[in-house]
């Protein structure tokens, strides 16, 4: 049997998360881990239609794409274009999503931007727009799901709901040249965390995962699309950058398997907690 082939068989009625940014590769890596642990996922990126579907798989994708097309085939997976910056567009997704899919139980805030440079070559359009991706894309989609989630069920009180943001470890160690960057996603965790003391009256978990380097298109543009995962595992004392102990760059499936863990079971007296997952690079 292959991967695809895989896909646990569930009731229609079993539950849904969201996952924002879904079309990436951080998020094409959530979405068919998700698929795979028998959720139904309701997908929200910027690109209308299938963003997927054009995709030719690589060594790295092609397990994940034939989950997804079994997924969307099978009628476990919805994609809607909605950009998580507009509250309107928000709130209508996660209504269409009420009203045509399995109950929410979890949310991934895997949306995310990445703008790179000094604090003195940072203009206030690139610092609005990674403040409104990162952090207000967070407090939308976040707030909008909690709506829905309470509307659905007032209280679980055995905590099965859970609210993921996937942040990063540089909102918990200054970086040289993402200062940009590094306070969106700051912003992400504090407001995740703090959400969970709201949140906790209803029985619906919040925690971060905050990953270091990791493999993904947005990481590969910054690099100018030349592989440097040298240079970051060995550091770089110029900036004040630690190397990555464990001598690797990670791969979006080191962090689905931490959200898989936090949506799920094992995890259901966790919230308010932020998970570091790079290596042992912030050394915090």
């Amino acid at each position: 049997m292959t991967p695809s082939d895989a896909l646990p068989a569930r009731a229609p009625d079993f539950e849904t998360v969201v996952v924002t940014g879904a079309a990436g590769g951080m998020g094409t890596a959530l979405v068919a881990d998700l698929l795979t642990r028998g959720y139904a996922v309701a997908a929200l990126d910027l690109p209308e239609g299938n963003p997927w579907q054009e995709l030719a798989p690589t060594e790295q994708t092609a397990e994940a794409l034939a989950v997804i097309g079994r997924g969307a085939a099978t009628g476990r997976l919805s994609y809607r274009g909605c950009s998580v910056t507009d509250g309107a567009e928000v709130a209508r997704a996660l209504d269409e999503i009420a009203a045509s899919m399995p109950p929410l139980v979890g949310l991934v805030n895997a949306a995310g931007t990445l703008e790179t440079g000094t604090v003195l070559e940072t203009d206030e359009a690139q610092w609005q727009r990674v403040m409104a991706v990162n952090a207000t894309g967070v407090f939308l989609v976040s707030r909008e799901t909690l709506r829905v989630m309470v509307a659905q069920c007032d209280h679980d009180p055995a905590n099965r709901r859970s609210l993921v943001t996937i942040s990063s470890n540089s909102s918990v160690v200054p970086r040289a040249h993402m200062a940009a960057y590094a306070a969106s996603k700051a912003a992400a965790t504090h407001f995740t965390t703090s959400l969970g003391l709201e949140s906790a009256r209803y029985g619906v978990r919040a925690n971060v995962v905050a990953p270091g380097t990791t493999m993904t298109a947005m990481v590969m543009g910054m690099w100018g699309g030349e592989d440097r995962s040298a240079h970051m595992v060995a550091g770089d004392p110029g900036v004040f950058k630690t190397g990555i102990p464990l001598g690797r760059v990670g791969r979006p499936r080191d962090v689905s398997g931490v959200v898989g863990f936090l949506l799920g079971e094992s995890s259901r007296h966790m919230t308010m907690q932020v998970l570091t997952v790079d290596g042992g690079a912030a050394q915090h």
